[in-house]
C-alpha cells in the first residue's frame, strides 16, 4: 500500500481530502476510503466531481498549490470544466510525455464516472498518440471511439485511424475510422464522400459522440498538417493572410476562436465548428510555441477541459499574473 501524506494541504473538505490523496499521494480509491472512513463508491462520487485538478510530482508540495491555484485560475478566466496542469520539472523541456500521462489519467477519469459517455470521438496528433501509450489495458463497457476527421498519412504515428484503433484495443472498445481524406479537391468531392454510406456513419457518430479528444496544432509552417503535405503551400499562405491562430480538426482559427471562412474550409472532412459546443471536447496541447494557438482556442470556447503543462499555463495568463506563478518556470 502506497504510504499516506502525513499532512494536506487546506483539507478543507471530504472532496478536498480525497482529491489531494488522489491525485498527490497517489491513493487508490479503497485506500483513500480507509484513510477517510467512506465507503468506496463515496470516494469515487467525489472524485467524479470534476473540480480544476492538478498533477505534480511527489513531494513538492509547494507546487502542488501553485499548481492547484494556477488551475482554478485558468478554469475561471476560461469558463472550463477541468483544467489538468502536469507540473514541468526544472530540467525537462519536452512537455508531451508529462501531457500524455496527465491526458491518460483523465480521460480514464471521464470513462470511469457515473455519467460516462458512449461514443468518444478522437483527433490525430503526436500528443493523442502519446496518451494512447499511457492507457491501461482494461474493459470500460460498451464504448465506441470514432476517427473525427479523415486520414493523415499511414506511415506516422498519430495517423487518426491507427491512434483509434489502439486506443480501442486497450479499453477493449469498438472502433470505427472515418475512410477518407482529411481534404477534398472541391467542395463538391466533399459533398460526394459525405454521401458514402460508411463516411456517413462515422461522420453521424461523431456527431453523437458525447466526448471529444483534441489536439491543437498551430498556424505556421510547423503545422503537422503542412509537415505531412495535406495541406500546400498556397493553402497555407491563405489561411495565414486571413489571420488564421490554430488548427483543431483540420479547421483553421483566429485569434478569436471563429473558424475562417477559406477555401480549404469548404473542403474539410471534419465536423463544422458549430459542432465544437454541443459536446465536453478535450483539447491536449503544450509549449511555449502553443500559446497562440491555445488563446484562440480558449478565447472562442472551443474546448470544455484543457490538457497542458505549467510553463504553457502559466504563459497563457496576462503579464501581471505571471509573477504570481514565476516559480513554476524556474
Amino acid at each position: 500500500m502506497t504510504a499516506p501524506p502525513h499532512r494536506l494541504p487546506h483539507p478543507d473538505t471530504p472532496e478536498s481530502r480525497a482529491r489531494w490523496l488522489h491525485d498527490i499521494g497517489g491513493l487508490s480509491v479503497e485506500e483513500i476510503g480507509w484513510r477517510l472512513g467512506l465507503p468506496a463508491e463515496r470516494v469515487q462520487a467525489l472524485l467524479d466531481q470534476r473540480p480544476s485538478e492538478a498533477i505534480s510530482a511527489p513531494g513538492a508540495a509547494e507546487g502542488a498549490r501553485l499548481i492547484r491555484r494556477l488551475a482554478r485560475r485558468l478554469r475561471d478566466r476560461f469558463g472550463l470544466g477541468t483544467v489538468c496542469i502536469a507540473q514541468l520539472p526544472r530540467e525537462q523541456t519536452e512537455p508531451r510525455p508529462l501531457i500524455a500521462a496527465a491526458a491518460a489519467r483523465h480521460l480514464m477519469r471521464v470513462l470511469q464516472a457515473r455519467s460516462a459517455p458512449g461514443i468518444v470521438g478522437v483527433s490525430h496528433g503526436r500528443t493523442i498518440a502519446a496518451m494512447v501509450a499511457q492507457l491501461p489495458e482494461i474493459r470500460v463497457g460498451s464504448l465506441r471511439f470514432v476517427s473525427l476527421l479523415g486520414e493523415l498519412t499511414c506511415a506516422h504515428a498519430a495517423y487518426p485511424n491507427v491512434v483509434m484503433s489502439q486506443i480501442a484495443q486497450r479499453l477493449g472498445a469498438q472502433a470505427f475510422p472515418f475512410p477518407s481524406p482529411l481534404y477534398a479537391a472541391t467542395p463538391e468531392e466533399a459533398a460526394e464522400l459525405l454521401r458514402q454510406p460508411m463516411l456517413r456513419r462515422a461522420a453521424e457518430m461523431a456527431l453523437q459522440a458525447e466526448v471529444w479528444v483534441v489536439g491543437i496544432g498551430r498556424a505556421a509552417p510547423e503545422n503537422q498538417l503542412h509537415q505531412f503535405g495535406l495541406i500546400g503551400a498556397e493553402d497555407l499562405a491563405d489561411i495565414v493572410g486571413l489571420g488564421a491562430a490554430c488548427e483543431i480538426l483540420g479547421r483553421f482559427f483566429d485569434a478569436e476562436g471563429r473558424e475562417l471562412h477559406s477555401a480549404l474550409a469548404a473542403r474539410t472532412l471534419a465536423p463544422a465548428a458549430a459542432d465544437f459546443r454541443r459536446r465536453r471536447v478535450i483539447g491536449l496541447a503544450g509549449g511555449t510555441d502553443k500559446v497562440v494557438a491555445l488563446h484562440a482556442a480558449l478565447a472562442g470556447h472551443l474546448l470544455q477541459d484543457l490538457v497542458t503543462d505549467s510553463r504553457t499555463a502559466v504563459a497563457l495568463l496576462d503579464e501581471e499574473e505571471q509573477a504570481e506563478f514565476a516559480a513554476l518556470l524556474l
